[in-house]
């Protein structure tokens, strides 16, 4: 069985995608012009923030590790059927865990000490994320609700955490973790250089092949596709929905998890209260503006990742306030899934090849991996 989308179908998904884009930033240069300030002079500093210079680029990239890491985990989340914005709370629960991990492993020689803190990391979001999962099983409470209020009971953890000496607050004067080690730490790919680019992004990479892999060539993945589909057809064909729902949301916060080892392990090394505050949200914006496909999410988390990193220059050099890239990105969506949305009304919604499998296969397809996403 081969799962495709027809050339019409992925012409207009892109369309889509792309005038998203240019809404988003046509809304924050309407919103640059009212306050007085030179349009092309802001986007120039947004651009020279982004990938201006060896540093900038590096910058971006590292943020774009950690969206693309969170896109793909509400991707492979969406894809079962369940709709996940809990982001945010895997993140900093997998990120605390992590960082955890590598300061409880120091004394082991390199790289267990790394390897221990990512497979931490994985393993805490992951754990957190099962909690809807669980939830959403065995008591029917909507992933929605359970996921966004999980994101706040995450942060406020990890906050307790860092303040309480007893678990992983240092002897500084304000709330934060000891200095994560050398050992520990995401190594620089140019160290030599004023780039901060770390390993981060190769995790990231191998991250979003894996689940792109998983999802469109093995038999899991499709069971988690007709999990999504049709959870009735997944009971009749043997799947198990309790355990299933719990195992893809496992992977799901596993991946947000990591997204957070690679802010504290590459970039921060050590843990504050709310130290990525924002990003997960961010994540699932690149998930959304690429259309629920691993591979577009590549280069999305990169024009995401570019708007975060150049927007502290667009405010210095132009006295544009940071908020902006808030309000592109947030016009992006809406603009993306407005018009999805509206398509979907009259008809003419882009089918995903999901679906026409699904509805096409049998039970016993479930047998037969998937061979294209």
């Amino acid at each position: 069985m081969r799962i495709t989308q027809t050339p019409k179908a992925l012409a207009r998904s892109v369309a889509i995608s792309i005038g998203g884009i240019a809404f988003g930033f046509a809304v924050g240069a309407v919103i640059i012009a009212v306050q007085g300030k030179p349009i092309g002079d802001s986007f120039i500093a947004l651009f020279d923030g982004s990938f201006g210079s060896l540093f900038a680029l590096g910058n971006t990239l590292n943020k774009a590790a950690a969206l693309l890491l969170i896109a793909c985990g509400y991707i492979y989340a969406a894809k079962g059927g369940m709709v996940s914005i809990g982001s945010e709370g895997q993140l900093h629960i997998g990120g605390m865990i992590g960082a955890a991990g590598a300061l409880a492993t120091r004394d082991l020689p390199k790289p267990l000490p790394l390897i221990c803190a990512l497979l931490f990391g994985f393993v805490g979001g992951g754990l957190w994320g099962a909690i809807a999962g669980w939830l959403k099983a065995n008591r029917g409470v909507n992933i929605v609700i359970s996921t966004l209020l999980l994101n706040y009971i995450g942060l406020r953890l990890v906050e307790y955490a860092v303040d309480a000496p007893s678990l992983m607050r240092s002897g500084q004067a304000e709330p934060q973790s000891a200095e994560i080690p050398g050992v520990a730490r995401l190594g620089r790919l140019l160290p030599h250089t004023a780039s901060a680019l770390h390993a981060g992004v190769f995790v990231a990479v191998v991250a979003a092949v894996a689940v792109w892999f998983v999802l469109g060539r093995t038999v899991p993945g499709f069971r988690v596709r007709m999990l999504g589909h049709n959870p009735a057809m997944a009971a009749r064909s043997g799947v198990s929905v309790e355990s299933m729902s719990v195992k893809v949301m496992f992977v799901s916060g596993g991946l947000a998890g990591l997204a957070g080892c690679s802010i504290i392990l590459g970039e921060q090394f050590r843990v504050r209260p709310e130290f990525a505050v924002g990003f997960g949200f961010a994540g699932i914006a690149v998930a959304l503006i690429a259309r629920s496909n691993v591979l577009a999410a590549i280069p999305a988390s990169m024009l995401f990742g570019g708007i975060l990193a150049g927007g502290n220059l667009l405010e210095a050099r132009v006295q544009v306030p940071n908020a902006i890239v808030n309000v592109i990105q947030g016009s992006i969506i809406v603009a993306a899934a407005g018009t999805a949305f509206l398509l979907r009304g009259q008809g003419l919604a882009i089918a995903e090849g999901d679906r026409e499998s699904a509805a096409s296969s049998s039970p016993s397809d479930t047998s037969v991996p998937a061979t294209a996403s």
